[in-house]
């Protein structure tokens, strides 16, 4: 068994969208950067779904014509359907945002193409490379490739992009219980299902099983195949006492618009399933090193918010690194974790409102105001930082105030 000492200006665990970005954006402005990943690329990871913010994000780090130029399916939107109402939501009537649209991903396509475009940035990869050790006083990340060789990077700055991995949480004891309730997610790949002919074929369509039990992902991809998911609470889950694909099947038979649309569907990979995926951290940053993605808190699937963040947090981390390395004053607390609070707290509003029904009494109005949708439609374009957009300052309030509206109109 070997070692080697690399010097690297900042290492990066994990290649994921938060990690590539993160790491293009910091070889872009010189540095000199390592990125560390344990799984053999390409690899599968749900979370197909992007948002028009991403697009904003992407094309800030010289990214987006990498995406544009891969054939991806165009996502214009995102479709409610429940108790036989359907609502769509346009991405392009907001209140004035740059993006209107985003994509439908294959995460084992994307997620390689923005690792190569980090390399191609100048970032270093390391494969197949699992962290296991952190030391923040000196600086030092300790790993092991896949021949079973240490490596020992000493670097300035450390940021943990890991994901599930949850690298430095575990080695740092920074892990914490998220405050949403933990759900399961059972999914597949499926074929052949029936696509809406009226311009919503690229859309996310979520369909609510039951009495708000749970509810169903939909999200189409340009080679024909179709990422379907079933999300809802362990208890429930059990309450059925079935396998994984009886389970899928059951709540896809029991729940009328899904029902229709897989109506002829034919499976292309077995059904799996994410337990308890909702996560939380102590703190975001600390001496020498810093979290960004899924490696801080993961929320919920159901507004597709997971990339979106995981860009957010890569491309924010990476501006408050470099201030911070060239020794300008920082206060990671304002620069970073508020400002990441402040568009997680927009997204936990609407994840708790979606789960309490409130969010489907607004969605399934009969009526409201034109600015009302065009500002809910621009938080679910992931624009959750816009101040310009009420739901922004104040979504607990405005939401209760809105459904107030409703309940008196009624």
């Amino acid at each position: 068994m070997s070692k080697r000492e690399i010097s690297s200006d900042v290492v990066v665990i994990g290649a994921g969208p938060a990690g590539s970005i993160a790491a293009a954006s910091l070889a872009q402005k010189g540095y000199s950067v390592s990125i560390v990943e344990k799984t053999p690329f390409p690899r599968f990871v749900i979370g197909e779904s992007l948002l028009p913010r991403c697009n904003e994000l992407l094309s800030r780090n010289g990214m987006l014509d990498a995406v544009k130029n891969a054939g991806y399916m165009i996502k214009h939107g995102a479709a409610f359907e429940g108790n036989h109402k359907l609502e769509k939501y346009d991405f392009s009537e907001n209140i004035g945002q740059t993006y209107g649209s985003s994509y439908q991903v294959k995460r084992e396509e994307f997620d390689q193409l923005l690792l190569d475009e980090a390399v191609k940035f100048g970032a270093n990869l390391y494969k197949e490379t699992e962290v296991v050790g952190f030391d923040p006083e000196s600086s030092k990340v300790m790993a092991i490739d896949k021949n079973g060789d240490k490596i020992e990077f000493q670097t300035k700055f450390t940021v943990d992009a890991s994901g599930y991995g949850r690298v430095l949480p575990r080695l740092l004891d920074l892990d914490a219980p998220s405050e949403l309730e933990i759900r399961d997610a059972v999914f597949t790949r499926i074929k052949e299902d029936i696509r809406p002919e009226d311009g919503t074929d690229g859309y996310i369509y979520i369909f609510i099983h039951g009495n708000n039990d749970g509810w169903i992902w939909t999200i189409p991809f340009s080679d024909g195949t179709t990422s379907v998911g079933v999300v809802c609470t362990n208890d429930y889950f059990n309450s059925y006492g079935l396998s994984n694909e009886e389970f899928f099947d059951k709540i896809i038979s029991e729940t009328p618009g899904a029902k229709e649309r897989f109506s002829n569907a034919k499976k292309v990979v077995p059904v799996g399933k994410v337990d308890g995926y909702s996560a939380n951290v102590k703190a975001m940053h600390g001496k020498n090193y810093c979290l960004v993605g899924n490696a801080t808190e993961f929320l919920d699937p159901v507004f597709s918010s997971g990339v979106t963040l995981a860009l957010e947090s890569g491309d924010r981390a990476a501006m408050v690194i470099d201030k911070t390395l060239k020794g300008e004053d920082v206060d990671w607390n304002v620069e970073y974790v508020d400002y990441m609070m402040k568009g997680i707290n927009v997204f936990r509003e609407f994840v708790n409102a979606w789960y309490d029904g409130r969010l489907q009494k607004v969605f399934f109005a009969p009526f409201k105001q034109e600015k009302i949708k065009r500002s809910i439609s621009s938080i679910l374009g992931g624009y959750v930082w816009d101040d310009h957009n009420l739901f922004v300052k104040n979504p607990k309030d405005l939401l209760n105030a809105v459904i107030g509206q409703i309940e008196q109109a009624s």
